[in-house]
Parts: C-alpha cells; structure tokens; sequence
C-alpha cells in the first residue's frame, strides 16, 4: 500500500471534541452510562432509560452521544425511522468534530439527498469539513478505521467542496503518485458533488466534457489554483 503524504489538518479527532455543556465531563459520563445501559437491555425499561440519558447527554454537547442517536434514527432502531433527524443529530456531532458522524454525515446526504434534503441545498462549508475530516481520519487510521481507497474518496469529496487543506494534500499527493485518485469513479464523485452545490459553483464548467475535466483534476496544478481561490478559472 503507498504512503500517503497529508497535511496536519488541525481537525479534532473522535476522542477529543468540544461540547457547549457547562460540565463536558458530566455529559461524557451520562452519555456512557447511558449506552451501557441501552445495550444491557436485562430489564423492560432499561433500553428506555439509557435512550433517555444518551438524548439528554447529546443535548448537552456529547458528540457521541448526538451520534448514537442519530444511528438509531437512520436506521429505525428502538425508534420510528427519521432520516431528517438523524441527519441533524449527525450535523451536530460533526460539526464538533467527530470524524465518524463526519462520515455518517456525507453518506447520508449522498445516499438519501432527495428524502433529506426537500430540494434545499446543504451547507457547502460544513460539507467540506466533514468530508475532509473523515478522509483525514480514515488514511490516518485516527478516529476510524483505517481505510485508504475510501479516505481519499471522502478527501477529494472535501477539496471539490472547496476545503483548501483537502485540495494542497490531493495536489502534494498527485505530485508525488500521479495515478492518485485515477482508479476512483471520478465521474460518480463530482457529479454527486455537483449534485449538492449551487449550479454557479459546481465543478465541471458548462459546456466542458467530464472526461476533459478529469484530466485537468488529475494533475497538481489544478488542486495548487484552489488553495489561493474557491473556483479554479479555465
């Protein structure tokens, strides 16, 4: 497996994230006693109970908590199935910086756009970073498993979302592998990028063929424009 060359990224990792409660060490532990007792499950309401604590932790500031929650509601688990919900949940333990509600995030948005999304569009900043920071954490191994083909997927998801820090690694990667990112589905990534962003910031300029536009992503210099600017003028 090639080494990957990556910028330190700054991103705060799955055990160590901020939290709005007055007491974060507090809500660490009722969303932890809460699990537990979710998953124990020896007594009739013991499932309820843990639920309830791990909502109230998770409102509290607990990203782990707010990603448990989210889990069960995508997938319909002790509660009714809400995808919108569950994308909230994951929204909120993302954005403080839990890499695999970052990654539960995005795969939600790209799997379910049209049931979460109601046709509105998402935050193109806090699906930059929450791609970025799952890209980063799964080629570091740090935060979830170590994953190269799917870290540098969800990493040029990040630098076509317009996170500079994406964008300097996958050119510094190019540079020096220059069949990085080729044995992806290019064509399925950027059109599920574009996808997601305004038609005046999509990614394949109109009136150009995504195989000539594939070319240009694959070199260097095409990530080095998008470190000074957001939109890489042809």
């Amino acid at each position: 497996m090639k080494m990957i060359r990556l910028i330190i990224l700054g991103l705060v990792m799955a055990l160590s994230f901020s939290m709005r409660a007055s007491s974060p060490d507090v809500a660490a532990e009722v969303a932890m006693d809460g699990y537990r007792l979710f998953i124990r499950d020896s007594l009739p309401d013991d499932r309820q109970r843990g639920y309830d604590m791990m909502v109230s932790a998770a409102w509290e500031g607990d990203a782990k908590a707010a990603n448990n929650i989210g889990w069960l509601m995508q997938h319909g688990e002790f509660v009714d199935k809400d995808l919108k919900g569950a994308l909230r949940w994951y929204e909120r333990a993302a954005d403080q910086g839990l890499a695999v509600a970052a990654l539960n995030y995005m795969e939600l948005i790209i799997n379910n756009k049209d049931e979460v999304l109601d046709g509105t569009l998402p935050d193109k900043q806090r699906m930059a970073k929450a791609s970025t920071l799952a890209g980063t954490s799964m080629l570091m191994g740090r935060g979830l498993p170590y994953d190269s083909k799917k870290g540098e997927d969800m990493l040029l998801r990040g630098a076509l979302f317009g996170d500079e820090k994406a964008a300097m690694t996958v050119a510094q990667q190019l540079e020096i592998y220059p069949d990085s990112f080729s044995y992806l589905p290019l064509e399925e990534i950027v059109r599920q990028c574009d996808a997601l962003l305004p038609e005046s910031e999509r990614n394949v300029p109109q009136g150009m063929g995504f195989p000539e536009f594939a070319d240009l992503m694959l070199t260097p210099q095409f990530w080095y424009q998008r470190t000074t600017k957001n939109n890489y003028e042809l």
